[in-house]
């Protein structure tokens, strides 16, 4: 397994690259170390996403507002993990950290 750490809103700059060109890889979770009202993480299939890009977006997740009862997500387990051909990451939020690896190293 490994992890990429994202210290901050990234989404004036190209998204967070995960995996190398090329190389299939599973997220298995996302952990949110300051979850805040209505933030999100964005993950694209390929490698490399640039700022507004909304092509190639295989998953968006979203903290609950407190209109929704602010019942935040301190971390996402995704049941079958989601594959992404590289995978690249965008998110509005700061601390979050992502673990994956790549499929040919899949236990």
């Amino acid at each position: 397994m490994r992890y990429t750490y994202i210290a901050s809103d990234n989404t004036s700059s190209d998204a967070q690259v995960l995996g190398a060109s090329g190389q299939d890889i599973y997220v298995h979770e996302v952990i949110f170390g300051t979850p805040t009202d209505g933030k999100y993480v964005l993950f694209f299939n390929k490698r490399v996403a640039y700022t507004g890009d909304t092509s190639n977006i295989a998953c968006k997740i979203t903290q609950p507002t407190a209109a929704e009862g602010k019942d935040w997500v301190r971390s996402h387990k995704f049941e079958t993990p989601l594959q992404l051909d590289g995978g690249s990451v965008h998110t509005d939020d700061s601390q979050i950290t992502i673990i994956w690896e790549p499929v040919d190293e899949a236990i």
